[in-house]
């Protein structure tokens, strides 16, 4: 089980990858099998690009495609995506969350009775990064808000992927490097700002 916290926001399940192989080989994976089938919907020019690899290997681990997805997203966030610019081709990461009105500052809360994001009532977070979703109760108004945080990765050092995977192996070996990458920087530069927007550091804004 994934321990969360305030400056783990994405996480890989490798181990849980492995026991869901067909095999139960030691390089037997289940990321694999999905990247495989879809290898088509990556451009032959994309192969060797850094970001363009990692933006497709990203979607291809997570969901819709992967569900639970080789990435993990911590449950009281919506979700967390790579992908590139359509004015300049820099690579982004777009982290989307549900936002409480707790959250905000008094000031600026809704001025009228309506009802808020609610914890989901099947999943039980001991580690206070429970799911949240819609109110139940339909019968009432609510007012649901959410944030996107989009940030450059100018700074990132990209795994440059091969081009060429004369076996499955390889190719994996490529993808989860370049999203071990990606996991890293999202974990230390998003969570920053993600945990003063929501959770123990919100509230002033």
């Amino acid at each position: 089980m994934t321990t969360w916290s305030s400056t783990t926001l994405v996480t890989v399940a490798d181990d849980y990858d492995r026991e869901m192989g067909d095999s139960n080989a030691p390089l037997d994976s289940r990321f694999g099998r999905y990247l495989t089938q879809h290898l088509k919907d990556l451009w032959d020019e994309d192969r060797t690009d850094p970001a363009a690899f990692l933006v497709w290997a990203w979607s291809v681990g997570t969901g819709p495609i992967m569900s639970p997805g080789y990435v993990r997203v911590r449950p009281d966030l919506g979700t967390v995506r790579l992908t590139q610019s359509q004015h300049d081709g820099r690579l982004l990461a777009v982290i989307e969350t549900p936002v409480g009105h707790g959250q905000l500052s008094p000031k600026v809360r809704p001025p009228y009775s309506v009802r808020d994001w609610e914890s989901s009532r099947y999943d039980y977070a001991s580690d206070g990064y429970g799911r949240l979703q819609d109110p139940e109760d339909e019968s009432q108004p609510a007012l649901l808000l959410s944030a996107t945080l989009r940030l450059p990765a100018d700074g990132w050092t990209l795994h440059k992927p091969s081009g060429m995977w004369p076996v499955e192996e390889l190719l994996i070996d490529d993808a989860k490097q370049a999203i071990a990458v990606a996991v890293r920087h999202i974990n230390a530069e998003a969570a920053p700002r993600v945990a003063k927007l929501i959770g123990s550091e919100g509230g002033q804004w």
